[in-house]
């Protein structure tokens, strides 16, 4: 049985962590040719036995790295046994290759990338309609749908006299509805993504009015502007550029702005949490909302779980009660895991920004 998850969601996740079974997970970037990545899967697939992983399942992991449609982006591979989890390209992956094998399953460098590429809505539109461009999360895999206006009246024409203010005026109502029906479906598009930024860009006073509309609709969504418009122009490589670095800037505040909550509810009566003790506590209790965590590959810390138990770490372990099966694993993954499993959100952040032992959260209510 093969998961492919186009796209990412963390129901699927969830899945994935919640067996007890050891899971071999693979993230490997893309090769300069194939004998390069050749050589670094033979590395991988050493590691994985040295790591215990039986021959059947490194068998698994190489010939689904080996059949992995294109080669030059990456890939993330998830086996147990011999049955495929998962088998996720990851486009733009530029860390060290990675592999684990043990339990639970190690997804957060999957999150990390999900989290990089959020769904966002693209509109290019001029005062005759748009074209709306919806990604979705972890895919580069668009959807492109074409708005006309309801309105063809859209030239400000100057045929001079008593007329020109009334030919004026059709054309401006003209542009609004336009607009309003580009924001119709802009919206439509940002609720089915559950999407928070929007990136707009075509004819000036068209951009002018759909922003217009589409703020007062939708005032938490993140509103950016890109160059070029719907009409081929030369301006797409510049647009691309543009978008990937609105896209990244967009992930970036997004963590930053849970970590600053977490800091300012810190306290006896705040939902803010930090440190292993108090915040695998609170996961236990499925009290967080969201998990902030920083995933270092060289952090080998452990962290207890098992059937009845979410997680729980060495200091906490003795007040278990008496003959409660517990079975060590990474504490990273034992955190993520319990977070899945609880319906929170995760956050993997690539600098621990102030946060304790690199591990916190926010609670879903005071403690």
């Amino acid at each position: 049985m093969t998961t492919t998850l186009p796209p990412l969601n963390l129901r699927d996740l969830g899945e994935i962590v919640r067996p007890l079974a050891p899971v071999a997970t693979l993230y490997l970037g893309p090769g300069h040719d194939a004998e390069d990545r050749a050589l670094r899967l033979r590395a991988v697939a050493a590691r994985l036995v040295d790591l215990g992983a039986p021959p059947p399942t490194v068998e698994t992991v190489c010939d689904r790295v080996e059949t992995t449609v294109v080669p030059t982006t990456g890939v993330a591979i998830g086996v147990a046994g011999q049955v495929v989890l998962f088998h996720q390209p990851i486009p733009g992956w530029s860390r060290a290759d990675r592999c684990r094998y043990g339990t639970p399953g190690h997804v957060a460098p999957l999150l990390s990338w999900l989290q990089r590429h959020p769904p966002y809505v693209e509109v290019l539109i001029d005062r005759a309609g748009a074209e709306v461009i919806s990604m979705p999360a972890g895919t580069r895999s668009a959807t492109v749908r074409h708005v006309a206006g309801p309105d063809d009246e859209i030239e400000r024409n100057a045929p001079g006299g008593w007329a020109q203010p009334r030919y004026q005026r059709r054309a401006e109502d003209s542009w609004r509805h336009n607009a309003g029906a580009v924001a119709d479906a802009a919206g439509a598009a940002l609720r089915k993504l559950d999407a928070g930024l929007l990136l707009v860009g075509g004819d000036v006073r068209a951009v002018q009015l759909f922003e217009d509309r589409i703020r007062g609709r939708m005032p938490t969504v993140i509103v950016r502007r890109v160059p070029g418009g719907r009409h081929p122009d030369g301006s797409a490589p510049a647009r691309e550029l543009v978008v990937g670095q609105h896209v990244a800037e967009y992930a970036d505040e997004r963590n930053a702005a849970v970590l600053a909550a977490v800091h300012a509810e810190l306290g006896p009566n705040g939902r803010g949490v930090v440190g292993v003790t108090n915040t695998l506590t609170a996961l236990a209790a499925g009290r967080i909302r969201t998990l902030l965590v920083t995933d270092d590959e060289a952090d080998d810390r452990i962290a207890w779980f098992g059937p009845d138990t979410l997680c729980v770490d060495e200091s906490a372990r003795p007040g278990l009660p008496a003959g409660q099966p517990l079975r060590p694993g990474r504490l990273v993954d034992v955190a993520v895991r319990a977070a899945l499993l609880t319906h929170a959100d995760v956050r993997v952040l690539d600098d621990p920004g102030g946060l304790a032992e690199g591990i916190g959260g926010l609670g879903r209510f005071p403690a």
